[in-house]
């Protein structure tokens, strides 16, 4: 295996059949200067300069309701629509964003939670740019907002660039590497810090959380792009992540059954701990902050659309708060789960 770093994977607790495409993926476009893998509705998409090299479906859906809410396109006018309206892999990438792009996305309730100051910076991920530290609240929902996932990248300057005029951390390989950046962050001083962490990477949850024990800070850890991911990743997920989006993944449904809170059916996001929903209410207003802080432990509940007598507005979305037994399946999933 390659030695970590842009260039690089590093699976600790592989899916195989996941691992093997993008490896297989990087070594046939290894050569190409300007190379970015991302994914939409499972298939993993490789895209050079602008164009779409090759899209690989053997781990493709079906159905996404997520994509079917964003758009009625096939995939590749999906993923061009996203390259001519906000620049994604390319020197015109749109990096700073105030409006949001879904109703309960990641870098919307990072974005929140940097604006009301229970977090200092976010770590996410940039194509073009790898892995970012930000503590602006514009750049976490910038970078974050329409990105279906991103599972390689290289450096294109005029992006790093921008991220470096607004006070980013990023490194100059464009290294997808988010242990590494927890601790670029540390470095500069931050103390309360949302990591987001691609499940089908092997980053290190436990490294995490010694660094947050050792350091005396606070991290809460969001599982994201879990998708193919196997049992044993997704048991390791639900017990030292704060929260985690479920995607097409079965097996994260399954463990959604430790889950404190589970928000919607069709693509749950379920919360594991205090700190996760310290997360969901900064993506509330005061009313709806104030009911979720006061979740009793022991107690599993349940956010969606519908009618009730606690109703909880997270972002511009009213939602009803019931108790329930997670998870909570829905109608409309995505086709397969896997």
């Amino acid at each position: 295996m390659p030695a970590k770093g842009a260039n690089s994977l590093s699976f600790a607790n592989p899916n195989l059949a996941i691992s093997d495409t993008i490896h297989r993926l990087i070594e046939k476009h290894r050569g190409t200067a300007d190379l970015h893998i991302t994914r939409v509705m499972g298939a993993f998409v490789v895209v050079s300069k602008g164009r779409i090299l090759e899209i690989d479906r053997t781990h493709a859906l079906q159905y996404c309701p997520l994509q079917r809410m964003l758009s009625n396109l096939g995939m590749e006018d999906y993923l061009y629509e996203k390259i001519q309206r906000f620049g994604h892999f390319t020197a015109n990438r749109e990096v700073a964003r105030a409006s949001a792009g879904v109703p309960f996305g990641t870098s919307e309730m990072l974005a929140a939670a940097l604006r009301k100051k229970v977090l200092d910076c976010a770590i996410t991920v940039c194509d073009g740019a790898g892995t970012v530290v930000t503590s602006s609240q514009e750049i976490a929902q910038g970078i974050g907002a329409r990105m279906n996932g991103l599972f390689y990248t290289t450096a294109i300057p005029e992006v790093q660039k921008k991220l470096r005029e607004h006070r980013c951390i990023l490194f100059d390989d464009a290294a997808i590497d988010q242990i590494r950046g927890l601790n670029a962050a540390l470095n500069a001083g931050y103390k309360k810090i949302g990591i987001t962490v691609n499940i089908c990477y092997g980053e290190n949850f436990l490294e995490m959380r010694r660094t947050e024990k050792e350091k005396d800070v606070m991290l809460i850890i969001a599982g994201i792009c879990s998708t193919g991911a196997d049992k044993d990743r997704a048991k390791e997920v639900a017990e030292h992540a704060d929260l985690t989006w479920s995607c097409a993944s079965k097996y994260m449904r399954e463990f959604g059954r430790t889950a404190l809170l589970q928000i919607t059916h069709g693509i749950p996001v379920f919360v594991y701990t205090r700190k996760g929903l310290d997360l969901i209410a900064a993506y509330s207003d005061k009313a709806g902050a104030s009911v979720i802080k006061s979740l009793k432990p022991g107690k599993q509940y349940m956010l969606a659309y519908g009618a009730g007598p606690c109703q909880v507005r997270l972002g511009e979305n009213l939602l009803a708060l019931k108790d329930a037994q997670l998870p909570v399946p829905g109608k409309h999933e995505p086709v397969p789960l896997c």
